[in-house]
């Protein structure tokens, strides 16, 4: 039995082996890439060149480039208050992982001491159930 088990994967593991030929999917073209950020390039030197350039005047005298690159006028990076650091809420990265999830939320939110104060008070509310179930656990085992 146990050589027919070999026997199958072996043929399987064979087959998948020849069967992945599609090696020019993972070729990088760089030209292709240098070709993509062109017009990227272009609003990085103009930004640079200029520092009184606004996106009402960039609309103005470049709407093509607008356009094509998508951008918003309210374009602003997040500051990490309205996103979860990793999607998981900093009360619940304290509750969960205590002071690790406390560290992780710290060095992630680049110093914020609201959230890490919000994964302190979470590290705190879990010490706190595991304390009273241990009384009770204790107490239980006492009085059998």
């Amino acid at each position: 039995m146990k050589k027919l088990f070999v026997s199958v994967f072996l043929v399987f593991f064979a087959g998948f082996t020849i069967l992945a030929n599609d090696a020019d999917l993972f070729k990088l073209d760089l030209n292709a890439v240098r070709a993509e950020f062109t017009e990227l390039n272009q609003l990085a030197s103009m930004v640079t060149t200029n520092a009184d350039l606004t996106y009402s005047s960039l609309q103005l005298t470049n709407s093509n480039l607008v356009t094509s690159l998508r951008l918003v006028p309210e374009s602003v990076l997040p500051d990490g208050t309205k996103n979860p650091v990793l999607g998981i809420p900093s009360f619940l990265w304290g509750c969960a992982f205590g002071v690790v999830g406390m560290a992780v939320v710290y060095i992630v939110t680049n110093q914020n001491m609201d959230e890490t104060k919000k994964s302190l008070w979470g590290c705190l509310t879990w010490t706190a159930v595991v304390v009273v179930l241990d009384l009770v656990w204790w107490g239980a085992l006492v009085h059998v």
